[in-house]
């Protein structure tokens, strides 16, 4: 008589990010190889969680073309978030050669299905490709991504609305757009809206929300306007691009000026604010106590980058404003 075979009982486990998190910091080859196996299966989700790993070299070793190949699978299947990653690779130049009508291919895909990052990355890139004739269309994309809550999208309309991108220049649109993304919590919004205010000569505001951007934000945003601040007449904003080139190392030494990129004539127009000036002391963490303007502190809290996907972060890297 044949004995009857074993029963095997699957159990599935949901795993939401933080635990996640947790089990790759506790184990990261173990954690990999675990999630390798069920992206191996067919699984979308696992497969853009290692693609994720092998672009950052978490748990196995580094493999920008590696990650694209997993990341496409996943697009295969139908998953937004997958041509999302996909575009990303294409438009970074990770595992393949940087192609921007790709990555807007791909990210039209995506944006497609409901992605909203992807909406605004396709944006962006039809920005990036200098065609003035893909204006409204950027426009209408990020509109679109505005109305689903994403700050992003919201800041880039208000720059649409500064430079009159696509109708006449209205500077308080612009204003009015860039304090609403800036109050809740988008780092470029609360430097745009600075610039903004201190080309009215509103140098306390200005220096406000500029360093709440500093404290905020990473390495690749100060690096980019503190060559800026440093440049500017008035001596507080020059403080506090000295103090954002000082957050860009580790040890607080201050790193060499990276040269001003394109888009330096942002701050052009600048001036100085009437009267005698002074350095301020800066903060080293997030700004505390009330805005100058508005007598009350804006409400802190971290917004979602383009860079991240949706099941593991991304390393940072600050996209064009």
């Amino acid at each position: 008589m044949t004995a009857a075979p074993p029963v095997v009982r699957l159990t599935r486990v949901w795993l939401d990010t933080p635990e996640l998190r947790a089990r790759l910091a506790s184990d990261p080859r173990q954690a990999a190889e675990a999630i390798r196996d069920v992206a191996e299966r067919g699984a979308p989700a696992a497969q853009l969680v290692f693609g994720q790993l092998l672009l950052d070299g978490h748990g196995v070793a580094a493999d920008p073309a590696a990650a694209l190949a997993w990341f496409e699978r996943a697009a295969e299947c139908g998953d937004a978030e997958g041509w999302n990653m996909v575009g990303r690779c294409h438009e970074r130049g990770w595992g393949v050669a940087q192609d921007y009508d790709r990555a807007a291919a791909c990210f039209a895909q995506a944006a497609r299905r409901g992605h909203v990052w992807a909406t605004v990355n396709l944006a962006q890139i039809l920005m990036r490709l200098g065609d003035p004739a893909d204006r409204p269309r950027a426009y209408r994309l990020f509109k679109e991504a505005a109305a689903a809550g994403n700050l992003k999208a919201l800041n880039s309309l208000a720059r649409f609305l500064e430079e009159g991108w696509v109708a006449p220049a209205n500077p308080a649109g612009a204003a009015a757009l860039y304090r609403t993304a800036a109050a809740r919590g988008d780092h470029w919004a609360e430097f745009n809206l600075g610039v903004l205010l201190a080309r009215a000569d509103r140098i306390a505001e200005a220096a406000w929300w500029i360093s709440r951007a500093i404290a905020r934000s990473d390495g690749g945003f100060r690096g980019r306007i503190a060559p800026l601040l440093t440049a500017h007449p008035d001596a507080t904003l020059r403080a506090l691009g000295a103090h954002a080139l000082d957050l860009c190392t580790p040890s607080g030494n201050r790193a060499p000026r990276p040269r001003v990129r394109a888009g330096a004539d942002r701050l052009r127009g600048w001036r100085p604010a009437r009267g005698k000036t002074r350095a301020i002391a800066v903060p080293a963490a997030s700004p505390v106590g009330p805005c100058p303007a508005s007598g009350a502190s804006a409400p802190h809290s971290e917004p979602r980058r383009a860079d991240a996907p949706a099941i593991l972060p991304a390393q940072t890297a600050e996209a064009p404003r």
